[in-house]
């Protein structure tokens, strides 16, 4: 083996074998003090980034770094205390009088090449910053850094495509799209993302800079890159998108006066004088001069900004008697506030920045308002010695208000009838929801949670995704312990909805409950009215409709169904639209709940149940109204889930990415008039076997089926047939139960229907029949019912746990 001289540098022409033994060497001789040396938060992250780069598995690099672990003392015990290879001793022999700092260097060298750290250089201008001797190009650099690692996913502006962003390193972003997914696949590119480097993007930014506006034509990166980096800067809560002729970004423009010019005391104490008629705001100059008048007419400008005087300096009465009226004037002062641009523009910028000090916070707001805040006159933009003042004063008004803390953060507003919250100023991810195609939704959700540790399909993702699409309730069955809480769990966590902050209710059903009343609430003794834990759920859905909001049902069948929820299922078939809008009748009235309650459209409920001595079977009334999907698949032997994983943020998605888009089957038919035809031949024919006993579907189930069919068409995630083997499953077989002769000429009619073939008993079955079914899934559940009721005498869809 040839052995290299590292201070030359000339390592990068030895096999990825050795790079990945020198830097599992580095993990494991300096354990933590290496991740933070190498800016990893967790050993996953590090084996996970140094795989790609080097284009190895991460458990390789994780093998090794255990393989050096036996001579460390950092609490791991080594790869089972196995013999170090020759190559391994040769490394430790070659490496072991190393100081710490230069093997960092040379480890850093392999993982990241020989390219300025970005890093390192974000780190220097904090360094800068705090000295105050920095550019305002390098301090919204620093901005643009910070946004970055909040960004989880923004539009392409050209085609509305979603960008996601999977990483955020020293060297830049990665970035992914459906195209680089689709090039991937095809064997087009050797990654599902591309790099956008922090290089790149902050020599664009100098050019936005430096011309004031913007077009992929002033970027010297490929077209697409070009496109990403606009679309990037178009986030940002002080730019402005311009689409004709072609995109162009430019820099919103404000004006001095939208910029506190007063301390806000003095301007409160001018405002109780105003309030008082102690002056005259139009004739302030005949009633007082000098510097006192100097100070009120600094105040009386600002209470024009606020909205409490006119352009002629005379008193606004609304404004004016809104203020006397109100017992908390902080609140009118801050309502008036949040109103004004600038500010709401200014509170963006405070919550990206929340991770650094006051004084950079207030430097970057410095800078932002000399780059796009013009005199008056609208001549020049705002000297530093003018937009440091106003910057202060703003800060102050802001934290008199209580909208930012002592550090300059955002205060939690909670209940206050004028909340701020990252709905109102959040550009950069706006809370209210982003908008992604479903097969993004699918991708996101399954990896998260398979990110948690949890093994299911990614199909079975898929189909509790289109089923909550087809109809805002789902049952989940299965034994005990596979895991049907959890995925309602984890699915609501992926997309933001949380026990926290309200939009996840896991509400336990009691055997008792006989009515709606412990679910919806009930009128006490006293003639109040106690809501119960679903109508809380549903007032916040109703405040707030862009948000999905999850109800979990626990165990919902240790009470009778039809008994506690059947009100929710009528008021559940009242669904219309009206002016684009769904609604429904009221579940309460507003004589009772003191509002009207009714189910609105971002409501998912989801029930858990088990088949057992304690629970309660369903009526069809209630299995016509849901799609049953069974949890009991067991994988003992699947321990994939015990590996490392490395942690996923959620994203926070707008209830239009679940939101049905189908209420009548014309709605389906005009889109998909082929799909709607070919699926209701296979209905007939299945209907002509149930009539035999008489459980043959109707109008709601047709339809539904053809509902979920049309969202599988539109997303393209599975083929049509598999999709019909889902919802014959879950639609239709749940509804078979009995013990007489007519059930079983069903059951083999079916089997027959779903395999081409035909059987006596079935142990006629071969397992070839069942896998090359075309409906596989219905298949084998028709042959384990032929099998209990052959055992049995009797059988149903449901396992009993």
């Amino acid at each position: 083996m040839t052995i290299i001289n590292f201070k030359n540098g000339d390592f990068m022409t030895e096999s990825n074998q050795r790079k990945v033994l020198i830097v599992a060497y580095f993990l494991s001789k300096y354990d933590r003090r290496a991740l933070e040396v190498l800016n990893y938060n967790t050993f996953t992250s590090a084996f996970k980034d140094v795989g790609t780069r080097l284009g190895i598995k991460p458990n390789t690099v994780k093998n090794r770094r255990d393989d050096f672990d036996s001579l460390h003392d950092n609490g791991r015990s080594g790869w089972y205390q196995k013999e170090l290879s020759k190559s391994s001793l040769e490394i430790v022999d070659e490496f072991k009088d190393t100081s710490e700092a230069e093997l960092a260097a040379i480890v850093k060298e392999i993982i990241y090449g020989p390219i300025e750290n970005n890093y390192v250089r974000e780190k220097e201008l904090r360094h800068d910053i705090n000295k105050q001797d920095i550019n305002k190009e390098d301090l919204l650099k620093l901005l643009l850094s910070n946004i970055t690692r909040k960004l989880n996913v923004f539009k392409l502006l050209s085609t509305e495509e979603s960008i996601l962003v999977t990483k955020v390193d020293e060297k830049g972003l990665y970035v992914e799209t459906e195209t680089f997914r689709q090039n991937y696949e095809l064997g087009e590119s050797e990654y599902p993302w591309e790099l956008l480097s922090f290089e790149l993007l902050y020599l664009s930014w100098d050019q936005f800079i430096k011309n004031r506006a913007i077009t992929t034509n002033d970027l010297t990166s490929k077209d697409q890159i070009a496109s990403i980096i606009l679309s990037f800067f178009a986030v940002l809560p002080f730019v402005i998108v311009k689409e004709k002729p072609s995109i162009m970004l430019s820099f919103k423009r404000f004006k001095t006066n939208e910029l506190p010019t007063e301390q806000i005391n003095k301007v409160i104490f001018f405002l109780e004088e105003i309030v008082n008629e102690t002056y005259l705001p139009e004739k302030l100059s005949n009633e007082i001069e000098g510097n006192q008048y100097r100070i009120k007419s600094r105040s009386r400008q600002d209470l024009r900004l606020l909205g409490f005087l006119d352009e002629s300096n005379k008193r606004n009465e609304s404004a004016i008697q809104k203020y006397i009226q109100s017992t908390n004037k902080l609140a009118v002062l801050k309502e008036l506030m949040l109103q004004k641009d600038y500010f709401k523009m200014c509170l963006t910028v405070l919550e990206v920045l929340h991770r650094e000090s006051k004084r950079t916070k207030k430097n970057v707001l410095v800078k932002l308002g000399m780059l796009i805040v013009e005199n008056s006159r609208g001549e020049n933009y705002m000297v530093e010695s003018v937009a440091t003042e106003r910057t202060q004063n703003l800060l102050m008004w802001l934290h008199h208000v209580n909208l930012i803390d002592d550090s300059w953060d955002l205060i939690n507003q909670n209940n206050n009838a004028y909340k701020i919250s990252k709905k109102d100023v959040e550009i950069v991810v706006e809370e209210k929801g982003i908008f992604l195609s479903s097969p993004e939704v699918i991708n996101h959700i399954h990896s998260y949670i398979t990110s948690k540790g949890f093994y299911y399909e990614k199909e079975e993702v898929t189909n509790f995704f289109y089923s909550l699409k087809t109809k805002p309730f789902v049952i989940l069955s299965g034994i005990s312990g596979t895991g049907k809480t959890k995925i309602v769990q984890w699915f609501a966590e992926s997309v933001g909805a949380t026990e926290e902050n309200g939009q996840f209710a896991l509400i336990p059903v009691r055997p008792d409950w006989s009515d709606g009343s412990d679910l919806l609430g009930y009128t006490d003794i006293k003639g109040e009215f106690k809501e119960g834990p679903l109508t809380t759920v549903l007032k916040k859905a109703i405040d707030e409709p862009e948000r999905p909001y999850f109800v979990l049902l626990d165990e919902m069948n240790l009470a009778r169904v039809e008994h506690y929820f059947s009100d929710l299922l009528s008021v559940m078939e009242s669904r219309k639209w009206e002016e684009d809008r769904l609604v429904t009748s009221t579940v309460l009235t507003e004589e009772l709940a003191g509002k009207d309650i009714y189910l609105p459209a971002n409501v998912y409920i989801i029930g858990t149940v088990n088949m057992d001595e304690t629970t309660h079977p369903f009526s069809k009334k209630v299995l016509d109204r849901a799609n049953t999907l069974e949890f009991n698949r067991v994988k003992l032997d699947n321990l994939q889930f015990l590996l490392d994983r490395e942690e996923m943020d959620p994203v926070v998605l707008h209830n239009n990415v679940f939101a049905t888009k189908y209420l009548h089957l014309k709605d389906v038919y005009s889109a998909y008039p082929k799909l709607v035809e070919e699926v209701t031949s296979v209905l007939v024919e299945i209907n002509n076997v149930l009539q035999i006993n008489g459980s043959h579907v109707g109008y709601r189930v047709r339809d539904e089926i053809c509902f979920y069919l049309a969202y599988n068409e539109e997303s393209n995630l599975m083929e049509q047939k598999t999709a019909l083997d889902h919802c014959i499953l879950q639609k239709i077989l749940p509804r078979l139960a009995g013990s007489d002769t007519r059930i079983e000429r069903v059951l083999k009619a079916l089997f027959k229907l779903f395999t081409n073939k035909e059987i006596e008993y079935a142990q006629d079955a071969t397992l070839e029949d069942v896998t090359y079914a075309v409906y596989p899934k219905s298949a084998e559940k028709v042959l384990e019912m032929i099998r209990r009721l052959e055992d049995d005498g009797f059988t149903s869809f449901w396992i009993s746990s």
